[in-house]
């Protein structure tokens, strides 16, 4: 009796007193970007729900807020994090306390959420929830971890953020009709594959809307990509990669993400699709037919996916980009119904796993902003103390 009573009693201490997070410092100094606080335990509202963290995944986004106007000292870092479900907010449906989830958020952004957390709010609509029955609970040991399954927390907290940015992209932007009927003679050029959204993108493209799929990636990735489900996997390299993509898809590339979205991938993703009558060429930056050098007879539209719409309006800096209902309805209605079945049937890319608890916190970021990671996710378990 004593024993359940002592139990109850430091449950409630920890839900109703402070946690611990990995906050920014507003320092831009390498190994400095992040400091661990104590905060006041999160609230939810009742379209939210609370989890306990379990296992954190770093992204680029992360260090490029914290070392930007984007994020100001004192807001939780992170943006991937996977854990059990505590609370639910009486207006969510679909999610019970202890259903094993992931979810993206926009961390580095708000001082009463971000992914590295001890305890997490998070929205339904950027939640997957997986079966517990096929998941570790053991922690994936420090080093590297070849791609597989989602079958670990590791593993979990590593694919929310990309797929998010992959579902705003296909349903809204690309606007893919999920008839993989339609789709049969269809071709998709995914510019660099191995990236961490590139490798999810591919998976997405094949399982969820049946399209072939052309990608761009080192030799040393041919394989791997391939084996995900990659129709033909091409060297960036090469100097005649362009006319290779040309020559396989045609007149059949509608369309196209470019995964690394620099002036020069560009470019090359519009010459590519250049046999196609009317294209739609999406990025992950804020580039546009200005970027590039482009053929005023051709009918291309050009998309930028900026993943945080599908949450709110957003002020980056100085820049205020609006969100839209239309945008909301088509993510969700392919974030809730058409990606769900296929969960089982996604792999994750290759793992980098750092020491848990959050003195990983800054060396996850510095070896991301030194471009010290390819092919990889880093990720790191929650402290057990």
């Amino acid at each position: 009796m004593r024993s359940n009573s002592s139990l109850t009693s430091k449950v409630y201490i920890k839900m109703s007193g402070q946690i611990k997070a990995a906050v920014l410092t507003g320092s831009t100094e390498k190994n400095q970007l992040t400091e661990v606080k104590d905060i006041p335990f999160p609230k939810i509202h009742d379209d939210q729900i609370l989890i306990k963290a379990v296992s954190y995944a770093a992204n680029p986004t992360d260090w490029k807020h914290a070392v930007s106007d984007w994020g100001n000292k004192g807001n939780i870092s992170g943006s991937d994090v996977s854990g059990v479900v505590e609370q639910v907010g009486s207006k969510v449906t679909g999610y019970s306390k202890g259903d094993v989830v992931s979810t993206f958020l926009h961390g580095n952004y708000y001082q009463n959420r971000g992914a590295f957390s001890e305890y997490v709010i998070a929205d339904p609509d950027t939640t997957i929830k997986y079966n517990i029955e096929k998941f570790r609970n053991e922690p994936l040991s420090v080093g590297n971890h070849k791609f597989g399954p989602i079958d670990s927390y590791e593993g979990a907290a590593s694919v929310t953020l990309g797929l998010v940015t992959v579902a705003l992209s296909f349903a809204h932007n690309l606007h893919i009709s999920t008839d993989r009927n339609a789709n049969a003679s269809k071709y998709i050029l995914i510019w660099s594959g191995s990236t961490a959204t590139g490798f999810l993108a591919i998976q997405v493209a094949k399982l969820v809307y049946g399209l072939n799929v052309i990608t761009t990636a080192s030799k040393k990735n041919h394989d791997v990509l391939k084996s995900i489900g990659a129709d033909h996997v091409l060297d960036y390299k090469d100097k005649d990669v362009v006319e290779q993509i040309k020559k396989i898809g045609g007149e059949n590339i509608t369309y196209a993400l470019d995964t690394f979205s620099t002036q020069e991938s560009l470019q090359s993703v519009y010459d590519a699709t250049e046999n196609t009558k009317d294209v739609v060429i999406d990025n992950l930056l804020f580039l546009n037919e200005n970027s590039i050098k482009t053929n005023p007879s051709r009918n291309v539209k050009f998309t930028q996916t900026l993943v945080y719409l599908v949450m709110e309006d957003q002020k980056l800096g100085n820049m205020f980009i609006p969100t839209n209902e239309e945008l909301k309805k088509d993510y969700r209605e392919f974030w809730h119904k058409a990606l769900p079945p296929h969960i089982k049937d996604i792999k994750h890319n290759n793992l980098k796993v750092l020491e848990p608890g959050f003195k990983s916190v800054n060396p996850a970021l510095e070896l991301l902003r030194e471009d010290k990671v390819t092919g990889e996710k880093i990720v790191f378990r929650a402290s057990s103390d």
